[in-house]
């Protein structure tokens, strides 16, 4: 097994399933807005690049209704965060065998979903650090914020894991030069993840626990 000292989580599709929710206020928004409704399955396709970008292309690109989208569909979601989000099946038990070693999340919606988010599904104390589209850096697929964390907790590129179910995390952790892990399990196809490269793909959050091992430190 590979020696690890820090665990990047992406978010949405990766520890916690937030699809039906996001689709939910995104149509919420589309009626409001004189429009017909997206299937699961586009939502599903959209998501991954932060607000303004799935608004913009559930919106089919028309930018001139972009503010009032993202308006209507940030008050929508505020109110209808954990409707049917929930955890993936063994994310408890997997965060548990690696809390020794600091662990982080990087996602690319705002702080005002994200933190409220972990503190519902009962797993925001198992991570030192949270990283979301307002902090300040660029979003993923940048590699800045991957950065950030590893010269935050002075843990080297080559004990590095970012785990994600999108191609943004598999670009992020490639130009951070960390190691990258793919889920199968979330937004995004097998095939799809497999093109963007990632060193480890799994089907199941827990097969962590077989690949690698918390660093002592």
């Amino acid at each position: 097994m590979k020696s690890i000292g820090l665990l990047i989580f992406d978010l949405d599709g990766t520890l916690v399933n937030t699809l039906e929710d996001i689709a939910a206020s995104v149509n919420y928004t589309l009626g409001r807005l004189g429009r017909q409704p997206l299937s699961l399955d586009t939502v599903r396709h959209y998501v991954g690049d932060g607000i303004e970008a799935l608004m913009m292309r559930s919106l089919g690109g028309q930018a001139e209704r972009l503010s009032d989208a993202v308006a209507i569909y940030k008050k929508h979601h505020q109110q209808n965060l954990v409707v049917r989000s929930s955890l993936y099946p063994f994310v408890r038990e997997t965060l548990e065998q690696f809390k020794a070693i600091p662990m982080a999340v990087i996602s690319n919606k705002t702080m005002e979903f994200v933190s409220p988010l972990l503190d519902r599904l009962g797993i925001n104390g198992y991570f030192r650090m949270i990283i979301g589209a307002d902090f300040g850096l660029p979003l993923k697929p940048a590699p800045d914020s991957v950065q950030r964390l590893m010269a935050e907790f002075g843990v080297p590129r080559e004990q590095t894991l970012i785990v994600g179910d999108g191609t943004t995390d598999v670009r992020a952790g490639r130009a951070a030069g960390v190691i990258t892990c793919s889920v199968t399990y979330g937004f995004r196809s097998e095939s799809e993840l497999r093109q963007a490269g990632p060193e480890y793909v799994i089907r199941e959050l827990r097969e962590l626990k077989k690949l690698f091992t918390p660093a002592e430190r």
